[in-house]
């Protein structure tokens, strides 16, 4: 096997064979590639392959590592025997063997997630009495608050108090679900995803003599930063008689702590298991301009591991700062800057727009629709067309035409015990009189509203009341659907209630420049409409388009240039992450993770005003703006943003009248 595509400190790393070590990789620095040379190592000195377990967390990058590691050795043959995937596909292999030894036989089912929600509806039908208007989590919201409950190792209580307080009235509901759901698990010889990881770490802590886990002598763990708390247990049980636990990550990449990773397993390391500590510094990936403001930035963090990335490639220029007034102008912005980049001859699948929260994208994806410029959103769906927005605006539709069919089977759908079939009973009672009377005298209407749903029509009728008040405009109108009847189905229906709440919070806002419904659901139309559709026909002809994604979903990925847009505080880093220190310092490595997503250009945006109720309200560059010595950056202020000037560093957030 050829080493010479390996740098010094790559080197010593592979050359580690025995023992615990810790390597700390930062961005770029090539760590598959140490993985998997120290693989190959490791079978050319004579360790059967099968003595080696290679651990990731997606089954793609376990793939492409195996096949890395084969290239290495000449074949296929070299790595037979070779254990790689994910925990969950390992713990699969070992259950499959050993099941019988924890209570469960071997041919268990394994229930994905939508099997799980089943099996956690028949729980809560058992648990929840039937009959009044409480309003139930869903069986999707029981599924994340059971399954975030084990990965943080938390009880029910104090998770639902800690991060689900709106779920408080239903703890004990919650909990009893909770036992009846493993049971059901239990008698069913099935298993989800979270028992997988569970049963295993009971197989091994309880049997101590197992041939595949004794055959096991090497174990290689990548992105350890991202392993919870029961996964840094099974690797501790794995490694308890030989030791060999090379573990490779990046603490300063450590992001995902709100799902359940445990940012103390990979600082925690070198006490608990001992060993050598490698760092990979030599970046392949930036420029030096980009390393230099990244190094300064995750420098401010207390909790970490000191390193230094340095940069391969040459100067080329200096990470650009833009000030603009508002997102409108910051999308006109990054809209101009993308044809500057293009006329460069860089495609626009060289570029990626990055954000901390999916609906400060909202106003570019209109700019970018209406100059006609294709985009895919990787975080999920475009911000305008995800069920909480369509939901809300679907009441906005009723008002401007009150025979909107589609519009009228969302809402109904919203009401307990109204389906498809009940709600298209409701509507053709509109249909049939021509016209939509919600009062109480409409005998028709009245008959058609099954009983466990005739409160919730109370107040949904109270809210069109409210809708229909003279004067009010689409901003104040979503609003008050979004406080009003709204509220308890957004909170029972998803479990991420907040961040949606936050997205309606936006949409008001944005729905402020608007003088009137027709405009604002006109402008929703283009963007949902025949620009779009005309993109994704003309897609498979032309398939060069530009990325929009959260930076969550942008780890790991790479482009020449990268716009860090909604630089604000209390947007990035978000307001409720302002403290503990803790929170504050995974959203300063979540800009970190941002900043070395870029090769070539880093352009970061910084928007001085928000709108509420349709009123612009100053807010401060973000601190990680503020933070970056003025001689790494160039600062610019575009015309909106230069008459800000004046009331910028006075404190709190605040009003101003134009």
């Amino acid at each position: 096997m050829s080493t010479t595509q390996l740098n010094e400190q790559q080197e010593r790393i592979v050359a580690h064979l025995e023992g615990p070590a810790l390597v700390i990789a930062g961005a770029g620095s090539g760590k598959t590639r140490v993985i998997t040379h120290r693989v190959a190592r490791l079978i050319e000195v004579g360790v059967p392959a099968g003595a080696i377990l290679m651990m990731t967390f997606t089954n793609k990058a376990a793939e492409e590592m195996r096949l890395r590691v084969e290239g290495l050795l000449g074949g296929a043959q070299g790595v037979k025997g070779l254990m790689t995937g994910t925990f969950h596909s390992v713990a699969n292999r070992f259950l499959r063997r050993y099941a019988n030894l924890i209570g469960y036989e071997r041919n268990y089912s394994i229930l994905d997630e939508t099997d799980a929600r089943e099996l956690i509806k028949a729980a809560i039908a058992e648990v929840v009495a039937k009959g009044g208007e409480r309003k139930f989590p869903t069986s999707a919201v029981v599924h994340s608050v059971l399954s975030m409950a084990f990965n943080r190792n938390l009880e029910l209580g104090a998770l639902v108090q800690r991060e689900y307080p709106w779920l408080d009235e239903f703890v004990g509901d919650l909990e009893a679900i909770q036992t009846l759901y493993r049971r059901k698990k239990k008698a069913n010889n099935s298993m989800d995803f979270d028992d997988l990881l569970d049963n295993w770490h009971a197989l091994l802590a309880t049997h101590t003599e197992l041939e595949l886990a004794n055959r096991i002598r090497y174990i290689m763990v990548d992105e350890y930063q991202d392993t919870n708390h029961i996964q840094a247990e099974l690797l501790a049980l794995l490694a308890r008689k030989h030791g060999n636990l090379m573990v490779v990550g990046d603490d300063a990449q450590s992001i995902y702590g709100w799902r359940g990773a445990n940012f103390e397993n990979i600082l925690r390391f070198p006490d608990r298991f001992g060993g050598e500590v490698y760092r990979l510094e030599q970046n392949y990936r930036s420029t030096p301009d980009i390393l230099e403001l990244a190094n300064a930035s995750i420098n401010h963090n207390t909790a970490q591991f000191a390193k230094h990335l340095t940069a391969v490639k040459p100067h080329l220029e200096t990470p650009q700062i833009t000030h603009v007034r508002d997102e409108y102008e910051e999308a006109d912005y990054v809209v101009e800057r993308l044809m500057y980049y293009r006329d460069r001859e860089i495609p626009l699948t060289g570029m990626g727009v990055l954000y901390r929260s999916h609906n400060q994208a909202a106003a570019l994806q209109m700019r970018l629709t209406q100059a006609g410029i294709p985009f895919m959103v990787r975080s999920g769906v475009k911000f305008f067309e995800q069920a909480h927005v369509k939901d809300v605006v679907a009441f906005l539709k009723v008002i401007f035409n009150p025979l909107d069919e589609i519009a009228w089977l969302r809402i109904l759908k919203m009401l307990p015990g109204v389906g498809n079939t009940t709600a298209q009973r409701i509507y053709r009672v509109f249909a049939d009189q021509r016209a939509v009377r919600l009062s109480s005298d409409n005998e028709a209407l009245k008959k058609s509203i099954p009983a466990k749903a005739r409160e919730s029509w109370a107040e949904l009728a109270a809210t069109f009341k409210q809708l229909l008040e003279e004067g009010i405009g689409p901003s104040e109108m979503i609003l008050r659907v979004t406080r009003g009847f709204y509220h308890a189905t957004l909170y029972s229906q998803f479990e991420n209630a907040r961040e949606r709440e936050a997205d309606l919070t936006y949409l008001a806002e944005f729905a402020s420049k608007y003088g009137n419904v027709e405009r604002f659901l006109s402008q929703l139309a283009l963007v949902g409409g025949t620009v779009i559709r005309d993109y994704e026909e003309e897609q498979e002809e032309d398939p060069e388009f530009l990325t929009l994604t959260t930076i969550h979903q942008a780890k790991g990925l790479e482009w020449d240039v990268v716009f860090m847009i909604g630089l604000a505080d209390g947007r990035f880093p978000h307001a409720r992450c302002l403290e503990p220190l803790e929170r504050l310092e995974e959203e300063r490595r979540l800009f970190y993770v941002a900043a070395t997503r870029c090769m070539r250009h880093l352009e970061i945006t910084v928007p001085l005003v928000t709108y509420q109720a349709g009123r612009p309200e100053i807010c401060r560059p973000s601190r990680f703006v503020q933070e970056l010595p003025e001689d790494l950056v160039t600062v610019n202020r575009l015309e909106g943003a230069e008459s800000l000037q004046p009331y910028l560093g006075l404190g709190a957030a605040m009003t101003v009248d134009w």
